[in-house]
């Protein structure tokens, strides 16, 4: 069956396509009891409005802006790389995106970048900040004012946005338990967990299923104070440097970015016993490390897939649709040295 048209509604309710059009669009200058007879129409026709040409015919684009953190590591760069690549996708619909950073885990700085992004110009924004009151209090602002915000890859309250797109990080860090127990022929002994910051909620939540595995399957395993190494390969190359050589480690956990540094760690180590290591992201350096068997696991969510979904659910935002949870779940990829790339 056809779907209903224009011509469908305007037949139903009985006035000209020009005072549809001008429903529709909200353009004024018709009669209450016009306006009333057309939403009838829609109702019983179950005419479904094309927003694209809508947006069109008002000479009116999509304006989003995405929120990233500064630095470009390996993975905001391949998140920057799928954004550019669907916005050239995306030109001819009229999707304008602008790529904003700021910081990384500086809260003070990605509240200046969110009071930056303008409400009268901005549809939807979609984020990667940290989880902590005074951003949330941001993001609360910018919905209050009409902007519809995304939470990409790192989640925040459900307060602070629409949706979220990215992986389930606390499957992702039972995983991760999971599969560093099975690997060790005997699972006794110290465990080194460097996180990005616990302030960014993917890498709380990743803990968290991390530490529910190995206490519960793996009591054997001593999960040691979790470091931070804010994403940066010199702070955590010298993170794991120092753990490996205070005493022999039984496994690696690596929660965030900057795993150039524990691959360079990985290399200068003296030592016959090489812990298990298990990360997240298919970097380069991650790449790399499966190859050379310094690394034993990576957890990857695609970029390009995260990307590709929050352009598709922003877009639906900005059209006035509802946030389905169910849309944001990015699934989660499993790679070894053998079926790696």
């Amino acid at each position: 069956m056809d779907r209903p048209t224009i011509h469908d509604v305007a037949r139903e309710a009985r006035v000209s396509l020009a005072t549809v059009d001008r429903v529709l669009n909200e353009r004024g200058g018709v009669a209450a009891k016009s306006i009333e007879k057309v939403h009838q129409a829609v109702k019983k026709t179950g005419y479904v409005r094309d927003q694209f040409a809508a947006n069109l015919s008002r000479g009116r684009g999509y304006q989003f802006v995405f929120l990233l953190p500064a630095g470009q590591s390996s993975f905001v760069r391949s998140l920057i790389a799928a954004i550019d690549h669907e916005s050239s996708r995306h030109r001819k619909d009229r999707i304008n995106i602008d790529v904003r950073s700021s910081k990384t885990f500086d809260s003070a700085a990605q509240v200046a970048a969110l009071r930056r992004i303008d409400p009268e110009t901005t549809d939807c924004a979609a984020v990667m900040v940290s989880d902590v009151p005074e951003v949330r209090r941001e993001l609360t602002k910018l919905r209050d004012a009409g902007v519809r915000i995304l939470s990409l890859v790192s989640d925040v309250a459900p307060s602070g946005r629409d949706i979220y797109v990215g992986a389930d990080n606390e499957v992702a860090g039972r995983m991760a338990g999971s599969f560093m127990g099975r690997f060790m022929r005997n699972p006794v002994g110290p465990v080194l967990v460097i996180a990005g910051s616990l302030a960014a909620r993917d890498h709380a939540q990743r803990l968290l299923g991390f530490r529910q595995v190995i206490a519960s399957n793996f009591p054997g395993l001593i999960v040691l104070p979790v470091t931070e190494g804010f994403d940066d390969a010199s702070r955590v190359a010298a993170i794991a440097q120092q753990a490996m050589t205070d005493a022999p480690l039984m496994g690696i956990y690596a929660i965030g970015a900057g795993n150039a540094g524990l691959l360079r760690a990985m290399r200068d180590v003296n030592s016959a016993f090489r812990p298990v290591t298990v990360l997240h992201e298919l970097t380069d350096s991650a790449r790399q490390g499966l190859r050379s068997d310094l690394f034993d696991l990576v957890i990857d969510q695609d970029p390009a897939r995260a990307v590709t979904r929050a352009m598709s659910i922003m877009r639906d935002l900005a059209d006035g649709g509802t946030a389905d949870a169910g849309r944001g779940d990015i699934p989660l990829n499993i790679f070894i040295k053998e079926n790696v790339q």
